[in-house]
């Protein structure tokens, strides 16, 4: 099938609920900071990608975009954020996407053997899970066993990295929580909403959606032995638009301010 076929065939799929967030810099914002090489570059650069990336990636993808544009004035980015395995269903089903950043192997691992992937994909970041709790912590939840004390507790529904590797981390210490008191969020946004603005007294997020809370709640770090961690691959879509930019984005990434970006967004190393 074409890729206009594909695309044809995802838009009379598409559902609700998918956050596309368009991002473009003019090219007075380039600044003094480019170097006379990055200038050169830059005018190579043009066009249009969207980007499917895992809604964990929504806080660092957004800081990299603005630095992105300031030196690639003329481009621009659209984010489709949401949960890694949704968002290898879109694609497979011909969802319009230049590049791919998913929070699982697997997810990514599904698209390519569909054949939807250009090249290999390639890790760039890792996240664990940390528990939320309401401020203050009123139930004393210290641990992954204390969940048992919420009456309600959000997780990611199980087709989410979020929820799957929450799964794992729960049986590694032989907790069951019934599903009358669990409230399954789409993806970790919506999971770490169900503590913040919600009804639930706790939840299991990545360690990055905890640094975000501020007053709305608090994190309880999850001892390491007991932790699961996931890593994110990368890779351009094989139905991409505009290959250069595409490759571009993905090599921004992977580089030294892609890194630094995801490193104070609390992101592991790859490796």
């Amino acid at each position: 099938m074409t890729a206009r076929g594909r695309r044809r065939r995802w838009g009379s799929r598409a559902t609700a609920g998918i956050l596309l967030v368009a991002v473009s810099v003019v090219g007075a914002a380039c600044g003094s900071s480019a170097s006379s090489s990055t200038t050169t570059t830059s005018a190579r650069l043009s066009g249009s990608i969207t980007v499917s990336a895992a809604s964990s990636l929504t806080g660092a993808f957004g800081q990299l975009a603005s630095t992105f544009h300031a030196i690639h004035p003329g481009t621009t980015t659209a984010f489709n954020f949401g949960s890694s395995g949704a968002l290898a269903t879109q694609i497979q089903q011909g969802a319009p996407a230049d590049v791919f950043a998913s929070a699982s192997p697997d997810d990514m691992a599904s698209v390519e053997r569909a054949g939807d992937i250009s090249g290999k994909p390639v890790i760039f970041a890792r996240n664990q899970l940390e528990i939320v709790v309401k401020p203050g912590n009123p139930l004393g939840i210290h641990s992954l066993a204390d969940l048992t004390k919420a009456p309600v507790v959000a997780l990611c529904v199980n087709t989410a990295p979020c929820g799957a590797t929450a799964q794992q981390a729960l049986a590694k210490v032989d907790v069951t929580l019934p599903s009358t008191k669990v409230t399954l969020g789409q993806d970790v946004d919506a999971t770490l909403a169900e503590v913040t603005t919600g009804d639930a007294e706790a939840g299991i997020v990545y360690v990055t959606n905890a640094k975000t809370v501020g007053s709305q709640g608090q994190g309880v770090p999850i001892p390491a032995a007991q932790n699961v961690s996931t890593s994110y691959p990368i890779a351009v879509v094989k139905t991409t638009t505009d290959p250069t930019l595409a490759r571009a984005w993905m090599a921004y990434v992977l580089g030294p301010t892609g890194q630094s970006v995801l490193r104070r967004a609390s992101f592991l190393p790859a490796h």
